[in-house]
């Protein structure tokens, strides 16, 4: 279940996955296009088809439009073979219906072909992919590995730092939702042994926001050797 206390490794978590999928789902489809691109250029048999028709798909307001052929070409052993692929816009407006259309297709496999001039946006959207998913695992990491630092450096604290009184100085909804709750958040003030004031906040669900009120006192857990690192502990009884 996700409370406060684990929010931030649950949400490293879940970008830290959707990033690994990204990355893994890019990273294969980028290879395949490489090795079939490879293969094309390898053992691809270069043969003339027929233009079937041309088509301009895309043309609404905003819309970059998309040019279209769909072809038809005889493999090795005479059989008919259909395809379809995206032009750039100057090799789609050379070519014409019934005319000629350059391309390559490898012979133990028909279906796989390349058109030429043909506007490969699949190995680009592959690499954006992979990239996108990059970003999102390491940001992801970052968060889980961030919140893990958190959780021990609290844990620390709650074994050995040093145990003071801490006044709340408000109580206030905050701009975090958990399970579809909005969470709420505490501030607080205390004083280190040296007379030092210092603020922090503490988050915490609606029903236990009721239990506090400014001006009340609670306990507070601090670094001797750095103040500025301490965690709240509730109650003062």
């Amino acid at each position: 279940m996700i409370t406060a206390k684990n929010f931030w490794s649950w949400f490293g978590g879940i970008w830290a996955a959707v990033g690994v999928l990204f990355l893994s789902v890019g990273t294969a489809a980028g290879i395949y296009l490489a090795r079939i691109d490879g293969q094309l250029a390898t053992s691809g048999r270069d043969t003339e088809g027929i233009v079937l028709t041309k088509e301009i798909s895309g043309t609404g307001s905003g819309e970059s439009p998309s040019y279209r052929v769909t072809f038809s070409f005889a493999d090795d052993e005479g059989r008919s073979q259909r395809g379809a692929a995206k032009l750039d816009p100057a090799a789609w407006e050379a070519l014409t219906e019934r005319g000629p259309i350059r391309l390559t297709y490898l012979p133990t496999a028909p279906q796989t072909y390349r058109v030429r001039d043909q506007h490969d946006s699949g190995a680009i959207v592959s690499w954006v992919f992979a990239l996108v998913g990059a970003v999102l695992a390491a940001v992801g990491g970052f968060i889980v590995f961030a919140a893990a630092r958190k959780r021990k450096r609290e844990a620390a604290l709650a074994r050995h730092g040093a145990l003071v009184a801490a006044t709340v100085l408000d109580v206030a909804a905050g701009n975090v939702r958990i399970n579809g709750v909005w969470q709420w958040k505490l501030r607080y003030r205390f004083n280190d042994a040296h007379g030092r004031a210092h603020e922090g906040s503490y988050a915490l669900s609606p029903q236990e926001a009721q239990g506090w009120q400014p001006g009340q006192t609670g306990r507070v857990r601090y670094d001797a050797h750095n103040p500025r690192s301490h965690l709240w502990m509730g109650r003062s009884d």
